[in-house]
């Protein structure tokens, strides 16, 4: 035998793949947040199912007049969209809707903390998850059939590959639908949608030449329009001050929205009070729903980002575009923070859809 054969050293072991690795730590990654994610619904149900009652009344206004409708029949003094919804819930049944609150509530939960691989992410979901859980989750309200929407639309992203196609024609179906039968501020989405999709990748010169645009259609439009638009924020304040509601961080128009500069300036006014609670109001509170809107801007800057860097990519455009039509839209009318963070964080899925989306383009295998 060559000697070269006799004293060769032996062959070293093969390494695993560096991606073995990696894999192994994103799956413990993985599981580590998932179970926190089955802890929240856990936690949730057992409150929902035996510590509802000891939670805050505000948390559940909309819901009385729901259940009220519902159990007794309307009144004219009635919004329509109370009413409709109660019609949606009465195919339920009064004695079911508890449960059917409470298993739709869960199911979404499962999906906001879907696919958590980091820390920051993992938190920065909390900050999304927990005014939602308050605010729409304890009780039947128009905010659980929106719930159920944003599902629909997000399925494709946050449990498959994202199927443009279904995601699309969701969005634009169930917001028709629910646009003319329920919440007619829904079809204003619908058109906000469109204008800021088109401007999402844009340079900003056209962003001011779009906010021209929409100022001067503004200054030209009927007074009566103005007036349909903006004038519920004042009518909101002043029935909740007439039934004896404390709602202190509710604000009215600061001139008529009759009028065009006028609907201008309270525009501008409601952006600065719901954008940056703390500059109005300073408790706790204020600060917690300040950190949750700098979460969300957070969110929505990077799916910018990620857009310019990969114009291919669906989900950061489309599911972005669509929670900043739901801003400027609610920006116009909405009354107090507390509206205005009921509405926003029942459509939040969109943002845990991007996010979603961002995850799975960096595991192997899955980039798209």
């Amino acid at each position: 035998m060559p000697m070269s054969h006799a004293i060769s050293a032996p062959a070293a072991p093969a390494r695993a793949p560096a991606t073995t690795t990696t894999g192994r730590r994103g799956t413990r990654r993985f599981n580590q947040y998932s179970v926190a994610g089955v802890l929240i619904v856990f936690v949730y149900v057992i409150i929902y199912a035996y510590f509802r009652e000891m939670l805050p009344e505000k948390w559940s206004v909309d819901s009385a007049k729901i259940l009220e409708i519902l159990n007794y029949g309307g009144t004219d003094e009635m919004d329509n969209s109370f009413a409709v919804t109660a019609a949606l819930f009465s195919i339920i049944g009064s004695d079911n809707l508890d449960v059917f609150t409470c298993i739709s509530s869960a199911i979404f939960l499962f999906f906001a903390t879907r696919n958590i691989r980091r820390a920051g992410d993992f938190f920065s979901r909390l900050l999304l998850i927990a005014p939602c859980i308050m605010l729409n989750m304890f009780a039947p309200s128009k905010e659980t059939v929106v719930l159920i929407m944003t599902m629909c639309i997000t399925v494709t992203t946050i449990y498959f590959r994202t199927s443009r196609f279904l995601t699309v024609g969701a969005f634009l179906g169930l917001y028709a639908i629910y646009g003319v039968f329920v919440r007619n501020y829904y079809l204003l989405i619908v058109g906000a949608f469109f204008a800021v999709h088109y401007l999402w990748r844009r340079p900003l010169k056209y962003h001011f030449l779009a906010a021209i645009l929409a100022a001067g259609a503004i200054m030209a439009a009927p007074s009566n329009i103005l007036q349909t638009l903006q004038s519920p924020r004042d009518t909101s304040n002043a029935y909740a001050e007439q039934i004896g509601s404390d709602n202190r961080t509710a604000f009215t128009n600061i001139a008529s929205p009759a009028t065009g500069p006028g609907f201008l300036v309270n525009y501008v006014y409601a952006a600065t009070v719901l954008i940056t609670p703390v500059l109005y109001f300073q408790t706790p509170s204020d600060a917690f729903m300040q950190l949750m809107i700098a979460a969300m801007l957070i969110i929505l800057y990077k799916a910018r980002r990620w857009s310019k860097r990969d114009p291919t990519q669906f989900e950061p455009r489309f599911f972005g575009s669509l929670f900043v039509a739901h801003i400027l839209v609610q920006l116009i009318f909405e009354p107090d923070l507390g509206s205005f963070t009921r509405h926003l964080t029942s459509v939040m899925l969109y943002l845990i859809a991007i996010k979603v989306a961002g995850n799975k383009r960096l595991i192997p295998g899955i980039q798209r």
